[in-house]
């Protein structure tokens, strides 16, 4: 064996880089050498195969040859050549880079610079490379769809924005996500679809515009369980397939919208041309969250739009003067607030022991001919009637007490009046009821049973001469309480909905429930109250302090500011009207001192009970007086219902309520002691 002139094997070291050698070709990284002038002295063959120059073309050239055959950028031959000067002058041990090539379907790679010298003293640059291309791609459209969800909750969450404009630029915000030129809400009704929402400039897609659902893209989603998505609509559908003939979109992707457990339509997204790639699991997760707040926003639109349109119905109620205006004011306006063409109103004429019609719809009459009248026992309706409770029927025809099996009518909703008599909701269609009409027709019922208990005592006043104000003063109670008492859990409800929908987290749901289950106690005290079965108090030991937090979050008021004694102590009362009565306070402190108003909640230090104050400009003389000696206020809407409400509440416990004459704001103070609760 040949021996350098110090003893040293020459032999050994050939081998040691030819082991070293080996071992670098079989790793699945680029690697390469260069002097510290930038010279490629040794490369591997991840990187002849990643640049596509051979091993001769590369060594004994610089990271320059690459840049001129466009691999790299120039602006990435100086970051490469900073580093191997920071190399060599000692500056550091290591350096990173993150490149991207400038050729097509850009790739992008972290290159490792590490400084290496060898046993002759000479040093060199060990660089390692790795493709990072799907690692960034992947972190990009993380961020692409962070910046969509962030987009679309801020949409959502902007009160003051209407549903339409919040539709349109979520529309948007998912054509500019997955870069597709349209976007589309529609409305599924039996076979048709119907354009509600649309961006994009398809002559086909726009507001209003109408199709056969056979004849339509959504089908698909309609009839699958998932999410569907078509990156090449033509090859997926079939060019003789109705709706590509029709659309000639070239690719799709839609989610259903449900109402409930209801379908309403579709949320979709398309373009004229086929896309080059299929859509991510990333981008369905945003198109089923978009079906999801669609769902949520509808739904919420349509219960304060029933909200309001029952409290126009209450108005109208009011002047009735017979049964059958009440009939009338009835089918009309609920038949359109509701959604009901085919609906009917009977009335229990004790005298025959049977149900006459008193008012009936158009369609009604148009499908069902001249109205029945139903002796006792006969048909459905008479077994509604005497039960008292809501029924719903799915397909009435099926059942055996069914007036007429042979009928075009299938679903059913029957709204016993009480005593009064039958309300009866019908469609041709099976399962055309969802759980919100049956909830706004209970609220109805209410009103209806409400208005003819008024209109019946109006008649017996009428005849002794008497005035039926009083019963007249109780409906407009009812209906003012309807909207002034459930206006703050249903906002903490729709505010909670719009957060789970964004997040889906557990507490959100959590709050949306709470919220509902105040809203049912609450509906079931207005109910009570429209009955005149106001129920006694179901009284327990409350922590007060608690009952003051839950009250103040329902207050719609973000500027007003909240002030508690740490010590409220506890109070024994019922917990739902004892919410009302704070729920009523605050709100009356925000209606007449501002939105900035500072609200405090203390003991009374000298008696059992406590105070709310606030620093707005105060009560006057008169409405004091009213409110402690005549437990009521002249206004018979807005602040005025809620503080009678608030006096209600104070005397079905048993305690006493005082408003003093203070220097600033008002005070309200409720002493416990010698309350009863009940």
């Amino acid at each position: 064996m040949d021996t350098d002139p110090q003893g040293g094997a020459v032999g050994n070291e050939d081998e040691r880089v030819d082991r070293y050698k080996s071992i670098i070709e079989a790793v699945r990284d680029g690697v390469f050498v260069v002097d510290p002038d930038g010279t490629i002295r040794y490369v591997n063959e991840v990187i002849e195969a990643f640049t596509g120059n051979g091993r001769e073309e590369l060594v004994g050239k610089t990271f320059e040859t690459l840049v001129d055959s466009d691999l790299f950028r120039p602006e990435g031959y100086d970051r490469f050549a900073d580093a191997i000067t920071a190399l060599s002058e000692d500056e550091v041990e290591e350096q990173q880079l993150t490149l991207e090539t400038a050729r097509e379907n850009d790739r992008v790679v972290d290159v490792r610079l590490s400084k290496r010298t060898r046993e002759d003293g000479t040093r060199e640059v060990v660089g390692v490379v790795r493709d990072v291309t799907e690692r960034e791609r992947r972190v990009a459209a993380a961020e692409r769809k962070q910046k969509a969800l962030t987009e679309l909750y801020e949409v959502g969450a902007n009160a003051s924005l209407t549903f339409e404009e919040k539709t349109d630029r979520i529309l948007s915000i998912g054509c500019e996500y997955l870069d597709l030129p349209y976007g589309f809400l529609t409305r599924i009704d039996g076979d048709v679809q119907r354009m509600v929402h649309t961006v994009g400039g398809h002559e086909l897609l726009q507001p209003d515009a109408s199709a056969p659902l056979e004849e339509s893209y959504c089908r698909k989603t309609i009839q699958s369980d998932d999410l569907v998505g078509m990156r090449d609509a033509r090859t997926a559908l079939g060019e003789d397939d109705p709706a590509y003939e029709r659309f000639e979109l070239g690719c799709y992707v839609g989610t259903k919208i449900l109402v409930g457990d209801d379908l309403y339509g579709t949320f979709c997204f398309a373009a004229s041309t086929a896309r080059d790639r299929q859509f991510t699991s990333d981008e369905r997760e945003v198109i089923k969250l978009l079906g999801q707040w669609a769902g949520y926003e509808i739904e919420r639109q349509r219960f304060e739009e029933r909200l309001h349109g029952l409290h126009r119905i209450s108005q109208r109620l009011l002047g009735a003067e017979t049964t059958e205006d009440v009939a009338r004011t009835t089918i009309e306006m609920g038949s359109d607030l509701f959604d009901l063409p085919v609906s009917a109103f009977w009335e229990y004429d004790a005298g025959a022991d049977a149900l006459r019609p008193l008012a009936e719809t158009d369609e009604c009459l148009g499908i069902v001919g001249e109205t029945p009248t139903f002796e006792r026992g006969e048909a459905l309706v008479w077994e509604s009637f005497e039960s008292g409770d809501v029924r719903s029927y799915e397909d009435a025809t099926g059942q055996s007490a069914a007036y007429n099996p042979e009928t075009e009518l299938r679903s059913e909703v029957h709204v016993p009046l009480g005593e009064y008599g039958v309300l009866i909701s019908a469609s041709t269609e099976p399962r055309a009821f969802d759980e919100i009409d049956i909830e706004s027709l209970r609220l109805l019922e209410a009103l209806v049973t409400e208005a003819m208990t008024a209109v019946k005592r109006e008649e017996q006043l009428v005849e002794r001469g008497e005035a039926l104000q009083r019963q007249n003063e109780r409906l407009e109670e009812f209906a003012s309480l309807v909207a002034h008492d459930l206006r703050n859990p249903l906002a903490a409800a729709t505010g909670s909905l719009e957060l789970a929908r964004e997040t889906n987290e557990e507490r959100f749901f959590e709050w949306v429930e709470e919220s509902l289950d105040r809203m049912d106690d609450l509906i079931e005290e207005l109910l009570d109250i429209a009955r005149g079965t106001r129920r006694a108090t179901d009284p327990q030991t409350l922590a007060l302090r608690s009952i003051v937090g839950e009250a103040w979050s329902y207050v719609d008021a973000p500027a007003a500011t909240l002030s508690v004694d740490d010590d409220l102590g506890e109070v024994y009362a019922d917990e739902t009207r004892l919410l009302q009565l704070f729920g009523n306070l605050f709100r009356n402190s925000v209606e007449h001192a501002g939105d900035d108003v500072t609200v405090t909640v203390g003991r009374l230090c000298e008696d059992e009970g406590f105070y709310v104050a606030d620093d707005g400009p105060g009560l006057s003389d008169a409405v004091r007086t009213d409110i402690q000696e005549f437990g009521e206020v002249s206004s018979a809407s807005g602040t005025g219902i809620g503080l009678a409400s608030v006096t209600d509440i104070v005397e079905a416990h048993g305690w006493e309520l005082s408003v003093p004459d203070v220097e600033d704001g008002a005070r309200f103070e409720i002493r416990t002691a010698g309350g009863h609760g009940g």
